[in-house]
């Protein structure tokens, strides 16, 4: 079996993935305790699903009861050029959705990795999962010895930073598990905390996701309280001040080499002046394969309104 997760690692690594561990798959017990805590103050605001599938989230094996071995992996989205923030006049769309939907890609990633460790053991049998599951990716990930949640509640990769997408495969058979990530390096760093213009980050290792801007801006489904208005900027799908603050991307994060994740927008593309006047068709057209369109033309439109409104007062 040590043979056989080291030739999982190459055959991950080939496929583009930029960093692969292994697990257990063993119940979250710290991790859905902790959750338990968020959804009882009502820190997930109106995203209800995570009460519904609370005890799904910190069980693998709730989905694929088979399962003895998790497989996570990280692939890198970033861009230098995309660093900066977009100027007022135009929305600003977080730089994970810039380019092709995310799901996609590492879901065919995975798929393939899949594929390969089945024909390798003829026994193996697996679930994929990228947001497809309500599992608990960042404690999957941790414990799988990738990284650790930092005090913006994002996991980091050491001397990598953290624009990664995370994924994983729920298998079968027992692998010989890789050591858990232990500790944290934030130090006495705030950088996050004190550029959140919301304050969603109440604390260090804390968020409030009901003040949050990706939540406001993405999962929330109704109005938008006005008293956010201004802190919203020109923000119009997401929020990365949090990371691009962050010195641990400020010094590590490198250019990823996925060429799906190149973007598609430009800064005049998503001038408010043509956003405003954009139609449902035009919507699904422009966004259509990337994150913004599940967001709907709706959503999109409240916060294309209320962006533009802080550009013009």
């Amino acid at each position: 079996m040590n043979a056989l997760v080291a030739e999982i690692k190459d055959a991950a690594q080939r496929l583009g993935f930029d960093a692969v561990g292994i697990t257990h798959a063993e119940p979250l017990v710290e991790a859905g305790q902790n959750l338990q805590h968020y959804i009882q103050e009502g820190r997930q605001g109106s995203m209800h699903w995570l009460k519904q599938t609370l005890r799904q989230r910190f069980d693998p094996r709730a989905f694929f009861p088979e399962a003895r071995s998790v497989i996570m992996v990280a692939l890198n989205y970033f861009r230098q050029e995309e660093m900066a923030i977009f100027p007022k006049e135009s929305g600003n769309i977080s730089i994970y959705a810039r380019g092709r939907d995310y799901h996609r890609v590492v879901r065919h990633k995975l798929k393939k990795l899949l594929d390969w460790i089945c024909d390798k053991e003829t026994s193996a049998q697996g679930r994929i999962f990228v947001d497809s599951f309500p599992l608990m990716e960042k404690p999957l990930a941790v414990r799988a010895g990738l990284g650790w949640i930092a005090k913006n509640t994002n996991l980091i990769l050491k001397q990598r930073g953290s624009f990664f997408f995370l994924g994983g495969i729920l298998l079968n058979l027992s692998l010989p598990p890789d050591n858990p990530f232990t500790g944290e390096y934030c130090g006495q760093c705030q950088r996050c905390l004190n550029a959140c213009p919301t304050r969603a980050l109440t604390a260090p290792f804390q968020i409030d996701g009901r003040r949050c801007l990706s939540y406001l801006t993405i999962e929330h489904r109704g109005e938008i309280p006005e008293k956010f208005y201004p802190s919203l900027r020109n923000f119009i799908f997401g929020c990365d001040l949090c990371q691009l603050v962050c010195p641990w991307n400020q010094k590590y994060a490198a250019n990823c080499m996925e060429k799906d994740f190149q973007t598609r927008f430009s800064v005049s593309q998503l001038s408010f002046v043509k956003l405003k006047k954009l139609t449902p068709e035009q919507y699904k057209v422009m966004f259509n394969g990337t994150a913004v369109s599940r967001l709907g033309y709706q959503r999109f439109m409240r916060n294309v309104h209320i962006a533009w409104q802080n550009g013009v007062q």
